[in-house]
């Protein structure tokens, strides 16, 4: 396998992102000789870019970057920008309930129209506000999720309340066991306790990211509350 050398990996860094027009500007680099995965820092946002030849993506200033000449895209990887529009936050502060109809089957949260995106500048994520349901438009990257909310059960009985976080909706409507699905026992109605979980998961562009919950003992109807759910990159 030949490798492209050193100097076509590893630009010098530009000063500014954009500009047509700019030798000094990470837009006006032709990256027609770039290998895929090159990188260049650029100093006007303190953000590292890596290059994927085949994408074909929008531009999204400062996420992703269309060359003026050449094939791909140049994506936020680390530093300020990466941060800013790449990182995905979202809450629901209301009273939802959730219909399980069936003990032990993942459910996905219900349609409550009020999902609300805390980061309303991250270019590489759309929220949908009525179903929670979070979808990806970046690089492939891996993302560290952690979610949080409040849950108990809609009578007066003991259940075992399950919560966790889907890709793409696997496992709704099955009764799979999930390795990383957090566990919460609860009474009452008026007795809602506090459940946190993380993962680490793999996205590519598309790719769709929300929260599932099961009553693990009946049919009994859950209510949950406080819901947040934040995911930052963490790596390719």
């Amino acid at each position: 396998m030949q490798h492209a050398p050193t100097i076509l990996r590893m630009l010098a860094p530009r000063a500014a992102l954009l500009g047509t027009g700019s030798e000094d500007s990470l837009q006006n680099v032709n990256t027609y000789e770039l290998p895929n995965g090159a990188l260049c820092w650029v100093v006007s946002n303190a953000t590292l870019y890596r290059l994927d030849r085949a994408s074909t993506s929008a531009s999204a200033p400062d996420a992703v970057i269309v060359p003026a000449a050449g094939p791909g895209r140049w994506f936020a990887l680390s530093g300020s920008a990466a941060l800013t529009e790449a990182r995905m936050s979202m809450f629901q502060p209301a009273e939802i309930a959730i219909l399980t109809g069936e003990a032990n089957v993942w459910q996905a949260l219900t349609a409550a129209g009020s999902y609300a995106v805390q980061t309303a500048v991250a270019a590489f994520w759309s929220i949908n506000a009525t179903t929670g349901v979070a979808t990806y438009s970046g690089p492939p990257q891996i993302y560290h999720f952690a979610a949080a909310l409040n849950a108990t059960v809609d009578a007066t009985a003991t259940v075992q309340i399950q919560v966790g976080l889907t890709v793409d909706g696997e496992d709704i409507g099955t009764t799979n066991v999930r390795d990383l699905a957090q566990r919460v026992q609860a009474t009452t109605a008026t007795s809602f306790k506090g459940i946190a979980i993380a993962n680490e998961i793999a996205l590519v562009p598309t790719d769709t990211v929300q929260l599932i919950v099961r009553n693990v003992t009946s049919e009994d109807n859950l209510l949950l509350k406080g819901i947040q759910i934040v995911g930052i990159p963490v790596g390719v």
